[in-house]
């Protein structure tokens, strides 16, 4: 039913554990597969999985590096399974997110798309549908890109409709995808945390790709430029959006300055 799709780049210190959340799904069952895209790295990712992972499902595929973007479409591409479940290799997985979000499922079949909180974030928007699943529209999506990627499982007819990560994107790929699902679906989720991305670090600011300010809002912009660009938002509604993601970016900008002063590492 599911395959997993892990792009690694020098994940060394994170994979196992990464994987191994995978495998302690409640329902590891329904997971048909695990693929790592390795992305070129120069650490020891492959040679980890190697001597600590015994599971018959789960293959390693190298490729030269690409960005994440290009890992992922790769893993997408490769799938055998219905279901594409993302997953970022420094992030884990609680037990029964597999569980809760095919329960979804099955209780609401026409979900093509769901996801889920993460790091025992409380967000609560678009539309309650029944007990803790809520579904977004494009415009709650454009208020708060969420929700977080490896929380994301997609059925793959969503792909063949709309196409695979923007893979010239470095920043806000992931959501670039998600409003061009928002246009044909809505985007299910799981009001509950099921995953932990990053060890629990914030949002952005810090270590990894969302320490990037700048390539966040510029990427934010290009996104919000093609909505514009395809007749999905009009010029005025446009300019209100630029607008948010200004104040969005500025507000970022002075809470990571601020928290990088009182660091004790300083």
């Amino acid at each position: 039913m599911i395959s997993v799709v892990i792009p690694a780049y020098n994940s060394e210190k994170t994979i196992i554990e990464c994987i191994n959340g995978v495998l302690n799904q409640t329902r590891v069952d329904l997971i048909e597969e695990i693929l790592v895209i390795d992305d070129g790295s120069k650490d020891e990712t492959v040679s980890k999985i190697k001597e600590n992972i015994n599971c018959g499902f789960l293959q390693v595929i190298s490729k030269p590096n690409g960005g994440v973007s290009t890992a992922r479409n790769l893993g997408i591409l490769k799938a055998k399974a219905e279901w594409i479940a993302l997953l970022d290799s420094d992030d884990i997985w609680k037990p029964d997110k597999t569980e809760k979000q095919v329960g979804a499922i099955d209780a609401f079949p026409e979900i093509r798309f769901i996801g889920a909180n993460r790091n025992s974030e409380n967000v609560k928007m678009g539309k309650r549908v029944s007990g803790s699943i809520r579904k977004l529209s494009l415009r709650n999506i454009l208020f708060k890109n969420w929700p977080h990627t490896s929380t994301v499982m997609i059925h793959k007819s969503v792909f063949k409709k709309v196409g695979l990560f923007d893979e010239t994107m470095k920043y806000a790929e992931d959501g670039n995808l998600w409003n061009r699902i928002a246009i044909e679906y809505p985007l299910y989720y799981i009001a509950e945390s099921l995953e932990t991305a990053g060890g629990g670090k914030r949002q952005y600011g810090e270590s990894g790709l969302s320490s990037n300010l700048k390539g966040m809002y510029d990427g934010n912009i290009k996104n919000l430029r093609e909505l514009k660009e395809s007749a999905n938002i009009g010029l005025v509604e446009y300019e209100i959006w630029r607008l948010w993601f200004w104040i969005k970016h500025i507000k970022r900008k002075t809470v990571t300055r601020i928290v990088s002063r009182s660091s004790p590492d300083r």
